[in-house]
């Protein structure tokens, strides 16, 4: 049974129909989270559907380098910024933030990865990982599921869905019944909300709610719990954004940080390592 949810099947479609909205909306989103990136170099782990590395250089970021697990999400992520940024100095190619050989070497001034790392398996030891490769000076961008007191029964309807592609379908129309009558039952206009999602969030309903119901492996936090055990990487929390979670009952949101470098003794291969005065990683038995 193959438990990893194929991401990258999911981005393909979705970002051939990308188009200039969305992009704008990415950028949007990528400087209220990390603000300037004139001349910054960046690094995105997990790209994905690659909007979020067009947006970076279309912020005026001097170079991107982007890393997907999913083969199909690097094919996609050339695609995307062949298409936004033929000209712009970019490079993308598969790697796995678990394995230090895929990864490149040197420093970055931002490290992205939004909604990657608890897609791992790994959570504790990729966020240690993806910490590493902040430069001097530099910030670290990351979103992370939230623990509610459903994150269990998510667990297993994720490794169902990304197991089984037949139970996808039925289990996609019932989460879009469930999710859109629940917003109509409160006086919300469903029809409306899904036309305007685009805009909100640059990306498209139907594709979001796959992303959610098939992100196999799957862990989630605290707010609490991933900032004390940042900081202790040789970080201070800077901007955070939507870091309270409800009850999950249609699933969790990711919380926001971009956190800001302020211990610069600790290197790449130091944090890889675990040799940063952290202990024992939170979840770590």
């Amino acid at each position: 049974m193959n438990a990893r949810y194929d991401f990258g099947r999911n981005w393909s479609g979705l970002a051939e129909g990308f188009e200039e909205e969305h992009l704008s909306q990415a950028c949007a989103d990528l400087r209220r989270l990390v603000g300037n990136l004139s001349g910054k170099t960046f690094l995105d782990i997990g790209c994905g559907s690659g909007l979020h590395s067009a947006a970076a250089l279309r912020l005026g970021a001097a170079s991107v380098t982007a890393l997907d697990y999913d083969l199909g999400c690097v094919e996609t992520t050339r695609a995307v910024l062949s298409k936004f940024a033929p000209n712009a100095e970019w490079s993308v190619g598969p790697g796995d933030v678990l394995a230090s050989a895929s990864l490149p070497s040197g420093a970055f001034d931002i490290v992205y990865s939004w909604g990657v790392l608890h897609h791992t398996g790994d959570m504790w030891t990729a966020i240690r990982n993806a910490a590493g490769f902040v430069g001097q000076g530099g910030k670290y961008a990351i979103a992370i599921y939230l623990k509610t007191p459903l994150c269990g029964l998510w667990t297993v309807e994720k490794r169902l869905y990304s197991s089984y592609r037949w139970l996808r379908p039925p289990v996609k129309a019932l989460f879009v019944s469930a999710y859109l009558s629940a917003r109509a039952l409160r006086h919300r206009d469903a029809i409306s909300f899904m036309k305007n999602y685009r805009a909100r969030r640059g990306m498209e309903f139907l594709a979001d709610v796959d992303d959610w119901l098939g992100g196999y492996p799957y862990q989630s936090t605290t707010a609490g719990e991933l900032e004390a055990f940042v900081e202790k990487l040789g970080f201070r929390t800077g901007k955070r954004f939507n870091v309270n979670a409800g009850l999950g009952l249609f699933g969790t949101g990711c919380g926001e940080w971009c956190f800001e470098r302020n211990d610069l003794s600790l290197s790449h291969s130091d944090l890889a390592t675990g040799k940063a005065s952290t202990g024992q990683a939170v979840g770590e038995s």
